[in-house]
Formats: C-alpha cells, structure tokens, sequence
C-alpha cells in the first residue's frame, strides 16, 4: 500500500499528538491515578502534582488555609 504525501504528514501529526498528550500525564500525589495533573504547593514545601478532582476538593476543604492538604483523599 503506498500512501501519499498528506497521509504522511497527517499520521506525522497525530503521532506527535499523542506524544504530547502522553507527555502531559502525571501521577496524582492523592489518589494515585495517572492524568493530566496541576502543581500545587504543600506546606511550603515542594510542589506537588493532582488531578483536577484531587484540587478540587483540596480547594474546598482548605478554604481559607492557603497550600494545606489532605493526604490521601481516598475514592
């Protein structure tokens, strides 16, 4: 099977999605599932890595206590 030139650059350009989505996974500091995570600072210390439920509910239950989290939440 011969593909053409546009089939090429597109198979080029999905490969390098995929990589770029992979790439942006994470493991969730909480709950310690893999997915597209974001930093969050713990105590001053180092930041950290959760899920968008993870920070959610971070965000509810610290409100007011700036950087503080629960570990583990627990599903």
């Amino acid at each position: 099977m011969q593909m053409t030139m546009t089939e090429t650059e597109e198979l080029g350009q999905m490969r390098d999605n995929i990589r770029r989505s992979v790439d942006a996974l994470e493991l969730c500091w909480s709950c310690q599932r893999v997915s597209e995570c974001e930093p969050a600072t713990v105590d001053d210390g180092p930041p950290v890595w959760l899920c968008s439920d993870c920070a959610t509910k971070t965000r509810r239950h610290h409100a007011g206590e700036q950087g503080r989290l629960a570990w583990p939440f627990g599903s």
